[in-house]
């Protein structure tokens, strides 16, 4: 039924109209760099490995399903980096999982940020500033993640002036205002957006009591307090309800706020003071066949981190900082008609770090950096409460864990146009995500380390080449890497996320290992411009007890990865764009084959993951038309979501073959075919 949900509303389009929106970010006081857009030659200068500086402009001008610009969906885009399934809004990097990304709005840590099961994510383009993915080495001053770290700021408002604007379309609006309180002094930034597909449902008997909407808010005060003080409050709300009649129901959403201090000591230090907050929750709940069950988690952090940077020269930097974190966490509460089962569990996590980037001569740039961290599994009722029916209490005493991660890369500059680097890092991870499905659905388990369950920590070894022509207008890169990963966590044979509520007795921990080579080739000048990006990788996971202890393909294996965008500017008023992918198939466990056992069918399967989805590929295509008047510009956008209409795996399962009783057949189910869509903006 959901499936069906899906399609009915699968329409296009929208209307919007705007005042004196802003396409960048003024650089404010303090030193406060924001990268708006990026040459050639600051691609190739970066002196950090893996590191992306987004250049949201030309993400926006990608095709994006249902004409919504999606940060998360653009940066699948890249090398190295894809989505998990259609229709998913988690991204997968360089071997790693969703859950091994910390993805972070001004300082608070978001945690599934998608809507209507990954269709969106919860960044509204409206109120997007900055954003930078880390996949190579991560900088010291980050912690808790193995794979990628992406670091995104929303909007601050005007000092100056006033601006506002808003979207209606077939889906959802957007409303978005920003400007000053006090001239000069202190600005306000507020964007919002609601689904209503609601209101299509009602109009079809069969669905009138269905529930389907979404909406998240962001808003961010700035405060020039002084010419050598600033302080920034951001919050952050969204929510997703998806309910069926009676029978279902499922809501999930983030609350995240934060205050920055931005403080000038001298012409030479910097410091910045960060106090975050984020409330991430889940409600599943089933009523079939007079049984009545339900399944709630929820992910609740509370950081204080204070940073110092120290210019020693023009082209010699250090920082260090403290990071303190409580967490707790609802790995899962189950009710069953009258019975509930519940386990919550809370940690300490403490980090001291320090980072140096520094360059020596003309043709050696270095970047290093460390973090010791202290983890402290927390004990006793009041930090781990346990009910269960038919489980003893877990062993889950009070334990700390010490770990020490390097991290560094160095570049060496061959010519003005060429340079060659390498790098590597160490990163640790407490809060362990378990997948509980080859989909993305928002429900999965969550574990902290505990006593049983031991951090995970990854190597990573990286080098690579960029260069450009001496115009600027070609570029290319190349890297490869290598990752060896301990303490990687799936689901034991024959376990499913709701067989107990202790999720120690659920999961089974080994050893990962992931290596790849990535290639990227960009056209920057003239009417055609975009960019051909190519991966090669594979990830692997060895669990004792698990496959018979041998090596299988992980999850999340991705074996080749290719995406090629075009963007044409035809004159001042028509733009195009156009957007490929391909991606080979997931692996996937299938029955090798099936018995009865009074009148039930039963599966037997003799490998995890031996097995491959078909691969999955599509074309988008979008049009823009822009009419600048005298007092208003108006825009014209089309745009066709899978242009030629193949049908992507969303979720594959396994039934009896009607035609061949002793057979068994896979059922693919897929999302989407061909969706076009339309929508028109007005600026004044």
């Amino acid at each position: 039924m959901f499936f069906r949900l899906l399609f009915l509303v699968v329409l296009c389009g929208g209307a919007a109209f705007s005042h004196a929106q802003t396409d960048s970010i003024q650089t404010q006081k303090l030193r406060e760099v924001t990268v708006t857009g990026q040459s050639a030659r600051q691609r190739v200068t970066d002196g950090r490995l893996g590191s992306e500086r987004l250049e949201l402009s030309k993400l926006a001008a990608t095709p994006q399903l249902f004409g919504e610009t999606d940060i998360i969906k653009s940066i699948t885009l890249l090398p190295g980096v894809h989505g998990e399934t259609d229709g998913a809004g988690g991204f997968e990097v360089r071997g790693g999982n969703a859950y091994q990304n910390l993805v972070t709005v001004d300082g608070a840590t978001l945690y599934n940020p998608s809507h209507m099961m990954g269709i969106f994510s919860t960044f509204n383009d409206d109120a997007m500033g900055r954003a930078t993915l880390h996949k190579g080495p991560i900088p010291a001053q980050f912690g808790g993640a193995t794979s990628s770290v992406l670091e995104t700021s929303m909007k601050p408002g005007d000092m100056s002036d006033y601006n506002f604007s808003g979207t209606v379309g077939i889906l959802n609006a957007k409303i978005a205002a920003d400007g000053p309180i006090v001239k000069d002094k202190l600005s306000f930034s507020v964007a919002a957006r609601r689904s209503y597909v609601d209101l299509f449902l009602k109009l079809i008997p069969e669905y009138k009591n269905t529930v389907m909407n979404f909406f998240d808010v962001n808003a961010r005060l700035r405060y020039d307090i002084n010419r050598s003080n600033m302080l920034d409050v951001s919050f952050f709300a969204s929510r997703d309800n998806l309910a069926i009649s009676d029978l279902m129901g499922m809501h999930w959403g983030n609350i995240a706020a934060s205050a920055n201090w931005t403080a000038r000591a001298g012409d030479r230090w910097r410091f910045v003071t960060t106090g975050a907050f984020t409330d991430y929750t889940t409600d599943m709940s089933m009523d079939l066949m007079e049984t009545s069950q339900r399944m709630t988690e929820y992910i609740r952090t509370a950081s204080l981190n204070e940073r110092a940077i120290f210019d020693i020269s023009d082209n010699h930097m250090v920082e260090m900082g403290l990071r303190s974190e409580l967490l707790r966490v609802k790995s899962g509460e189950m009710e069953v008609n009258a019975s509930r089962q519940k386990e919550i569990r809370s940690g300490w996590q403490n980090a001291l770090w320090a980072g140096y980037e520094g360059t020596f001569s003309e043709r050696v740039s270095l970047s290093m950096g460390a973090r010791l961290s202290v983890f402290s599994a927390m004990s006793g009722d009041r930090f781990h409460a346990f009910e269960a029916l038919h489980e003893a209490l877990p062993d889950f005493s009070s334990k700390a864990y010490v770990d020490f991660e390097p991290r560094g890369s160095v570049k060496y500059n061959i010519t003005r146009c060429h340079n060659v680097k390498a790098g590597a890092s160490l990163t640790t991870q407490n809060l362990h995500g378990i997948r509980a499905t080859s989909t993305t659905f928002p429900f999965d388990r969550y574990a902290l380390t505990s006593s049983q369950v031991k951090p995970e920590r990854t190597a990573q070894y990286s080098a690579g080449y960029a260069g450009m022509t001496a115009d600027g207008a070609w570029d290319w890169s190349a890297e490869g890497y290598y990752k060896s990963m301990d303490n990687v966590y799936d689901y034991r044979d024959g376990m499913m996320m709701f067989s107990r509520v202790s999720l120690e007795s659920l999961i089974m921990g080994g050893k990962g290992r992931s290596y790849g080579m990535e290639l990227m080739l960009r056209k920057n000048t003239g009417k055609l411009t975009g960019w051909i990006s190519y991966t090669l990788s594979r990830t692997e996971t060895r669990i004792d007890g698990i496959n018979d202890g041998r090596w299988y393909d992980a999850s999340n294996d991705r074996r080749h990865d290719v995406a090629v965008v075009a963007m044409y500017d035809l004159n001042d008023a028509w733009k195009f764009s156009a957007s490929w992918t391909y991606s080979s198939g997931r692996p996937l466990t299938a029955p090798d084959a099936k018995y009865e056992i009074s009148g039930t069918t039963c599966y037997y399967y003799s490998q995890r993951n031996g097995y491959q989805t078909p691969a999955s590929h599509r074309l988008d295509l979008s049009a823009t038309y822009t009419r600048v008047g005298k007092r208003c510009t108006s825009i014209w956008s089309f745009g066709v979501f899978n242009a030629y209409a193949h049908y992507s795996p969303f979720v594959i399962y396994f039934e009896d073959d009607a035609e061949k009783p002793s057979g068994t057949k896979a059922v693919q189910q897929s999302l989407f075919g061909i969706v076009p869509s339309v929508s028109y903006t007005i600026k004044f």
